[in-house]
């Protein structure tokens, strides 16, 4: 009787100085927000995280000579989440804004859906700024997720769309 106890002891021994000697797991490359209830299984190529905290979960450009800023936010939970009136919406205000010019909007089918990107310019101050919106579906709500990119307007406004298509592709 007591070999057999003897065996189980060394047994578990053995699998508890397994287990302590096993190497840590890997760093999850992943970013949440709790209040935001959402997750990035991992940093955009190109991006860096600038904030997250509370409500506030924001990337820059890694590239330091590189101006902008990606931002979310969440809307309230609602029935029926009308992605094209959110459109509108971003089109409104970017028209309403001094010198808004207004560039369009795009469907597009992402890990998440449905979803729309919608982009346009303004003047703020003397600076001519660019905004481009990525509105889908909260993935886990009936809620609106809005990821927001703005940065100087320039000429390299498709690489900037593609940039923000890679931070949708990343949200769970």
């Amino acid at each position: 009787m007591r070999a057999g106890r003897f065996a189980g002891v060394a047994l578990v021994t053995a699998a508890v100085l397994a287990t302590a000697c096993a190497p840590p797991p890997p760093p999850d490359p992943g970013i949440s927000n709790i209040d935001l209830a959402i997750r990035l299984a991992d940093m955009p190529a190109g991006l860096v995280l600038a904030h997250n905290q509370g409500s506030s979960l924001e990337l820059r450009p890694a590239d330091e000579t590189v101006s902008g800023t990606i931002w979310f936010a969440v809307g309230p939970e609602q029935r029926g989440v009308n992605l094209v009136a959110a459109v509108k919406e971003h089109q409104t205000r970017i028209e309403g804004l001094p010198d808004g010019q207004y560039q369009g909007a795009q469907e597009l089918q992402g890990p998440l859906g449905t979803a729309f990107y919608s982009r346009g310019r303004y003047l703020e101050g003397e600076t001519d700024q660019e905004e481009t919106v990525l509105l889908t579906i909260h993935p886990s709500e009936n809620r609106l997720l809005k990821i927001t990119y703005r940065y100087p307007a320039g000429d390299d406004s498709a690489a900037r769309v593609e940039q923000l298509i890679g931070v949708l592709a990343e949200v769970e």
